[in-house]
């Protein structure tokens, strides 16, 4: 059985802004590691990308060492960022104000999918209804990812950060 997700990973990046659209939330982020590969893919405000680096927000951002240790979604609210509240602030000021994130492990190599939006709580209910949806599109793009070559990278619409 061929494997259509790995063979077009560009078709899937390329496609991904409408996908999580449809699902109701207007950014996502793609994050990628790999033994010899690390690929992040996001539409998130390029302000904000450079405001979060700037501030050294990775060092002690809540979301990533919850993806390093866990394969459970992440609701991004106020109470994921008990610890870092200066990073919840600084997101919502770009918009960055509900949804959640997917990580997805294998054998050595892990990723997340984020989906959020600025406006509309995540109710319980949605939750459940689209959890499904974003599992499998995060596991779509982790196994495209797993499958392409770390020599020629993936390549986002919008953004792209190695």
């Amino acid at each position: 059985m061929k494997n259509r997700t790995a063979a077009q990973p560009q078709r899937l990046l390329d496609n991904l802004p409408l996908l999580i659209e449809k699902l109701g939330f207007h950014y996502y982020a793609f994050t990628f590691i790999g033994s010899d590969q690390h690929t992040y893919t996001t539409n998130y405000p390029a302000s904000w990308l450079e405001h979060y680096n700037r501030c050294g927000y990775a060092a002690r951002d809540p979301v990533p060492a919850h993806c390093q240790t866990s394969s459970f979604p992440l609701l991004w609210d106020a109470e994921t960022f008990d610890s870092t509240p200066e990073i919840w602030i600084a997101a919502q000021a770009y918009d960055l104000h509900h949804g959640w994130v997917q990580p997805i492990h294998s054998q050595q190599t892990r990723s997340s999918l984020s989906v959020l939006r600025p406006h509309a709580s995540v109710s319980r209910e949605e939750f459940y209804a689209k959890a499904e949806q974003v599992m499998l599109l995060g596991a779509q793009l982790h196994r495209a990812a797993t499958c392409f070559s770390p020599s020629a990278h993936i390549t986002s619409p919008k953004h792209r950060l190695d």
